[in-house]
This record gives C-alpha cells, sequence and structure tokens, in this order.
C-alpha cells in the first residue's frame, strides 16, 4: 500500500471500530500522514465470514470516495531529528504541590505507567548520564512502533521518572538495542491486542554488583526486589515515551497484564547445575548481558514431591502442555526468530535434581519437547473455521475424524531448541514458565562509567 501510495496511485485501508487513531500514528510512522481509510462497524476477528461480508459491504462508499479524491503528496520519511529534551516547569505552594502538578500533567499527557513518577529534573537526569561514557545525544537505537529516536538522554530521562540509579542507564542502553534487533516481531510486542511484553534478564557480574534480586519473590513485589522493579519499569515507560507505545494510541491491548508493568530478575548462577545462559549463548563468563524475551503469558507450576528427573520434567510438561499451534498456521512465517517458544524459569530444587543425576541443558529440553503434548484435535482448534490458514504440510489433519485427532499426540512447539531455561527463585519445587512469541535477543550491557 505505502509503496502504490508513493506512486501516486490511490489506496485506501480497512480499518475497524476503534482502531482509527492506531491506524493514523501508525500511517505517520511509515511516512503516510494523509493515509485514508474506510471505518468498519465491528473488529474482523471472532465473528462469522458472513458478518465480515457484510461489514466490508457496507464500507464500500467510503473506500468509493477515498479513492476518487485524489491522492495528496505524502512526505517519503517521517521527519525526525535528534534533539535535547526541552525544560518545564511546575511551580507550587512548595515542593510536594509541584511534584503533584507535574505527575498530574504527565498523567493527562499519558507519559505515566499510573503510578507517580520521579521528577526528572535537570539535576537529576545530569546525575543519571553519569552512568554511562556515552554523550546524552548519542542515539542508541529506533524504537518501534512509533520509530521514536532513543538517544542517551531520552533513556536517562525515563529511567529517572521510575526510580534508576546511574548505575541502571547502561542496561536500559543494551535492553533497546535488544528491542530493536528482534525486527518485526518487536512492533507485535509493542503493539499486538495480545498481553506481550519484554522480560528482561541480566547475567554475569553486573547482577552480583547492582544487587539484583535472583532467589525468593524475584519477580518482586518487595524491597528485595528494588532493582529488578525499577529496570523493568523504566523499560516500559521507554516504550511508551520513546517507542510511543501508549495503551490505545499504538498499543492495542485487549485486556492487559500486570506483567507490563515490570519485568526483570537476574540468573541465579550459583545454583545453576549448567553454565550461564549468557555463556550458553557465546558470551564469557566475566561479560555482563542483558537479554529480552518476547513473552506472551505466564504458567504457574507446582511440583513438591517428584525427586528425579523424568518426575520433575513430566509435572512440568503437564502443566505448560498448553496449545497454541502457531507452528501449524501459515500466518507465522516460518523463519526461527518468529517462532513461538518457552522461557522456564527453573527453581533451584528442581534444576539440583536434574544436575544430580546428570542430565544436561540439552537433555532437559528434549525430554520437555517430547513429554508436552496436545491431541492434534486441541492443537487445530483455532484452524478448523479456515483451513486455507493450515500450512500445506499439515493440512492432511484437516482430513482426519475427531477420534483420529484426539489420538494422535503432538508437541505443543516445533522443537527442543524453542526452550529456554534459566535458573532463579528461592527454596521449594514452583517454577514459571513463560510462554514467547519471538526468538529473545541477547546484548553486552557496555559504556559503563567507572563506579
Amino acid at each position: 500500500m505505502i509503496v502504490v501510495e508513493k506512486a501516486g496511485k490511490p489506496t485506501v485501508g480497512i480499518v475497524s471500530h476503534g482502531f482509527e487513531t492506531d491506524a493514523k500514528a501508525s500511517a505517520r510512522v511509515f511516512g503516510l500522514p494523509d493515509f485514508r481509510f474506510a471505518v468498519v462497524p465491528h473488529v474482523l476477528t471472532s465473528i462469522s465470514p458472513e458478518q465480515i461480508q457484510e461489514d466490508v459491504e457496507g464500507a464500500f462508499p467510503q473506500i468509493i470516495e477515498a479513492l476518487t479524491t485524489g491522492v495528496k503528496e505524502a512526505d517519503s520519511v517521517v521527519s525526525a531529528a535528534v534533539e535535547p529534551a526541552t525544560r518545564e516547569r511546575f511551580i507550587g505552594s512548595d515542593r510536594y504541590e509541584a511534584f503533584l502538578k507535574m505527575n498530574d500533567a504527565f498523567r493527562k499527557r499519558g507519559w505515566t505507567d499510573g503510578f507517580p513518577l520521579i521528577p526528572p529534573t535537570e539535576e537529576s537526569v545530569q546525575r543519571m548520564l553519569r552512568g554511562t561514557t556515552l554523550e546524552p545525544q548519542s542515539q542508541v537505537s529506533v524504537l518501534t512502533p512509533g520509530d521514536g529516536i532513543a538517544t542517551v538522554e531520552k533513556l536517562a530521562i525515563n529511567a529517572v521518572m521510575a526510580g534508576c540509579q546511574p548505575a541502571h542507564l547502561p542496561i536500559l542502553l543494551a535492553a533497546v538495542k535488544a528491542i530493536e534487533r528482534m525486527g518485526l516481531p518487536a512492533r507485535r510486542m509493542a503493539m499486538s491486542t495480545g498481553p506481550y511484553c519484554p522480560l528482561m534478564l541480566l547475567n554475569g557480574p553486573i547482577v552480583t554488583e547492582l544487587g539484583l534480586n535472583t532467589g525468593q519473590c524475584t519477580l518482586g513485589p518487595g524491597a528485595q526486589s528494588q532493582v529488578n522493579i525499577v529496570l523493568g519499569r523504566a523499560l516500559r515507560l521507554i516504550m511508551m515515551n520513546v517507542g510511543h507505545a501508549y495503551p490505545g494510541h499504538m498499543d492495542m491491548d485487549t485486556i492487559g497484564t500486570s506483567r507490563k508493568f515490570s519485568l526483570c530478575t537476574g540468573e541465579r548462577e550459583e545454583a545453576s547445575p549448567w553454565e550461564p545462559f549468557h555463556v550458553e549463548n557465546g558470551y564469557p563468563r566475566e561479560a555482563s548481558t542483558v537479554t529480552v524475551f518476547h513473552t506472551h503469558d505466564e504458567i504457574s507450576i507446582n511440583d513438591l514431591e517428584n525427586w528425579t528427573p523424568e518426575g520433575v520434567l513430566s509435572s512440568i510438561a503437564f502443566f505448560t502442555a498448553v496449545p497454541e499451534g502457531e507452528h501449524l498456521s501459515a500466518k507465522m512465517p516460518e523463519t526461527p526468530e518468529e517462532r513461538f517458544g518457552a522461557l522456564l524459569l527453573l527453581s533451584p530444587d528442581h534444576a539440583k535434581v536434574c544436575g544430580a543425576a546428570a542430565w544436561s541443558k540439552k537433555a532437559v529440553k528434549d525430554y520437555l519437547w517430547q513429554q508436552s503434548t496436545s491431541s492434534a484435535w486441541r492443537m487445530m482448534s483455532k484452524w478448523r473455521a479456515f483451513p486455507l490458514i493450515v500450512r500445506k504440510q499439515w493440512r492432511w489433519l484437516l482430513d482426519l475424524s475427531r477420534a483420529e485427532l484426539e489420538s494422535y499426540m503432538m508437541p505443543v512447539l516445533e522443537g527442543p531448541e524453542d526452550y529456554s531455561i534459566v535458573v532463579v527463585g528461592g527454596s521449594a519445587g514452583k517454577d514459571t514458565m513463560f510462554r514467547t512469541a519471538s526468538q529473545f535477543r541477547i546484548v553486552e550491557i557496555t559504556d559503563r562509567a567507572p563506579s
């Protein structure tokens, strides 16, 4: 559509009611500020083909009008320049009243996650900038979905508002690089109607240096997880205020999730029988890294009874055998980067059971993949209504009876390599599985100012 429009040929999009603001914002990002569209009354999901046809046919007068009114000259690119942050003053009878006025103003502009923000005064931002060796106007990345230019200064401002310390800033610099390297899945994570959100995992010496909680209640709440919480919160504010993923504007999440407020942990490397996650992925042990996972949802696992790898892992596989069937669908590209997967936060107790029996991490992944299965009937539940969505190599399933489909068991993920395993948490056999909607990205934390 963009190419055709810029070639001078009129085009028109079809937008569901309630998504008009998102459509306009997305069009501006892609250099079409005068994007024209027809509005249909329903979201074209979870309704019958007949209703879809009725909605689209009813939009034809709008479509014809848009196609016959000529094409306005559109910008070839969205104009953007690296500019320093502007200053704004809030005055009250005392500092607390000024604080309240600032928060009220920022709330009305949509700049907050709903909690009070720490004032990003010039002094506090300058102090935050001392955490990195980079210049304030250095460009770190371009953040989706709004293609916002993430400068060091803008990241520092949001870090201040979240309650971070200067030593935390280089982590956020690396995290936004990781999000940019996700490519198209990062856009889906930022603006999908699903509850997608990033989880930050830290590895290496920085975990101990900064006092991240890798043990009990690592994902919060509580004072023990303060560093984890403010880092996760800062990344959310950055996605909103730099990437423009504002709820109802470009973030179109249907219901939402509390995971979007903050999701950050560090691996409890000393409790793991295996090499740390960053070493497993090619980094030296002495390096400090941040990994960003594209989480889909969260599953709690409870097994206090088993004491063998087979017993523990069979329980985990049972809890997490949730059929999505995305790898059966032609809607998803057949590239490793966009495959659905799973992040298993494995408790030290369960990791010890596997390590004591000399099970490698690869063996654990292989076992989980083989045991985490569901019937083909359940795996095909989303796709039966639209057979053409099913990939050609799986369409033979459509010819089977319900009894045959219910008896045919399939792994819920495409392969063992789609599992990531990290050891975190306190005592007791409780684990957490996050289903993920694309490949993770890992970046070394650099540009740290001397402490």
